[in-house]
């Protein structure tokens, strides 16, 4: 029997996405910042659809990679609470990345008193705050940055599954989908869009070289993750999702390998590790991968865009 060819869903849809924009000459590119980005022993942070992480290689990655950085929140590893919220903890941390308030609230759970409504974080549960509908949950309900975030990622796993097929929601086992990650993702100057990415096409070096390009103008971007048919229809469709992240400003070839070359600082949600792989790597890959959660491919990514 012929063995079935590396075809995934985003194979077929790729040549339905609407192509790549060069940016108009003096259009804005992404906000330059200096955002807290997930590395070792920081207090502060920087999923059809994702249904979590498969079994792969150990956190030092394959032969030749880099050793993985740990992720701390508060004294906690930061991680996804269970298989269908790496889409949440990729968001959160996103949001988290970009917005001060946030990331403090998570680390520390307190907010400022005098904060208007309309500035406090979507991310946060409006319970937590007394703003919500509910009755306002007691500080001591969430007394750790454990116990926040999980709060914070299904309270983002409902906000991603509401509306997701029309005014159908999202089924909730199977995570977050890239079409409701986009409209919730949120990053200063930056709206999202969501793109299905073939890793073996032309189209695919363009989108990473996108993806490095916005990181490293401080910019994180998520990315899908999945397998192909070879491993069974289930795993031809997106199955955990993983964030590009901003280079720590101190590294060494920011971005880049000592010879030069794009690499990728991905944070990977299951294990709270950050990656450091080339952008090479991910193209036309046939093994798994620990930065991409055990899975072999990256088939989807969620592009930031100016805001004009």
């Amino acid at each position: 029997m012929r063995a079935l060819p590396p075809v995934s869903l985003s194979t077929v849809l790729g040549p339905l996405a609407r192509p790549l924009r060069a940016p108009r000459h003096g259009a804005p590119g992404p906000v330059e910042r200096r955002p807290p980005t997930p590395r070792a022993g920081r207090a502060r942070p920087a999923s059809g659809p994702a249904a979590g992480p498969r079994a792969g290689p150990g956190p030092a990655g394959p032969a030749g990679t880099a050793a993985a950085s740990p992720v701390t929140l508060g004294g906690a590893p930061a991680r996804q609470t269970d298989e269908t919220t790496c889409g949440s903890m990729v968001l959160l941390m996103l949001a988290a990345t970009g917005d001060p308030i946030l990331a403090d609230w998570l680390e520390r759970g307190t907010l400022a008193p005098d904060l208007p409504a309309d500035q406090v974080p979507p991310e946060i549960p409006p319970a937590a705050t007394g703003m919500g509908a509910l009755p306002p949950v007691a500080a001591t309900a969430h007394p750790t940055a454990a116990t926040r975030l999980a709060a914070a990622q299904q309270h983002l796993k409902r906000r991603t599954s509401a509306r997701a097929l029309g005014p159908v929601p999202w089924p909730g086992r199977l995570g977050t989908p890239p079409w409701t990650a986009a409209r919730e993702a949120r990053f200063p100057g930056v709206r999202y869009r969501s793109v299905p990415l073939d890793d073996a096409s032309p189209r695919a070096t363009a989108l990473l070289a996108s993806a490095h390009k916005a990181t490293l103008a401080g910019v994180p971007v998520p990315l899908y993750t999945g397998g192909d048919l070879r491993r069974g229809l289930a795993s031809a469709v997106p199955r955990h999702v993983v964030l590009a992240v901003p280079p720590p400003a101190a590294a060494a070839h920011r971005g880049h390998d000592d010879a030069g070359r794009p690499v990728l600082h991905l944070y990977e949600p299951a294990a709270g590790l950050v990656h450091e792989v080339p952008v090479a790597a991910l193209l036309g890959r046939t093994e798994p991968h620990p930065a991409l959660g055990g899975w072999t491919h990256v088939v989807w990514v969620v592009l930031p865009e100016p805001v004009r």
